[in-house]
């Protein structure tokens, strides 16, 4: 999506109709309305989460509950007895990763190559070519939507899969 690595501090509530930036109102139902997404706050959310185990925990605490231990809870947790493959509750929690524009994340997804491919398929035209070509320059250059678009992944810890794929 659009945004930044921070808050952009300004208004980021757009609107377009036909490739051209209008009012987000101007054509209620016709308008795709769009808002900057501040992936640093994202980012942050996400990664300084508290795990349900220390979060039950602090509710114990504030309620003047007595306090259960780590295995007692890990126990009574039906989606850690439905998991046997975890080892606690906290080191299989969901992780964000970037953002990173568009054009790199695509460039490293391996675009460039699948896109080579296409076009020297014998079965793909001249015309069909330029328009693939065409395509992936508007999704990776720069001055396109290569920099002005962002990706942010947010994934468990997967055993030959981490960081996700891309970053």
């Amino acid at each position: 999506d659009y945004g930044g690595d921070g808050s952009s501090g300004g208004d980021s509530l757009r609107g377009f109709w036909r490739h051209t930036q209008v009012h987000p109102l101007s054509r209620p139902g016709e308008v795709d309305v769009t808002a900057d997404v501040d992936f640093g706050a994202l980012r942050e959310a996400v990664n300084s989460r508290i795990g349900l185990e220390e979060s039950l925990e602090r509710k114990r605490r504030e309620s003047g509950a007595t306090s259960t231990s780590s295995s007692d809870m890990t126990n009574n947790n039906p989606v850690e007895k439905s998991n046997p493959n975890k080892s606690n509750a906290t080191s299989h929690r969901p992780e964000a990763f970037g953002p990173i524009s568009q054009g790199k994340f695509l460039a490293q997804m391996g675009i460039v190559q699948r896109v080579e491919k296409k076009i020297e398929d014998p079965s793909t035209s001249d015309e069909q070519a330029e328009e693939i070509y065409s395509a992936m320059e508007r999704l990776m250059a720069e001055d396109q939507m290569g920099d002005r678009y962002k990706v942010l992944a947010i994934a468990a810890k997967k055993q030959g899969l981490f960081p996700p794929p891309g970053f």
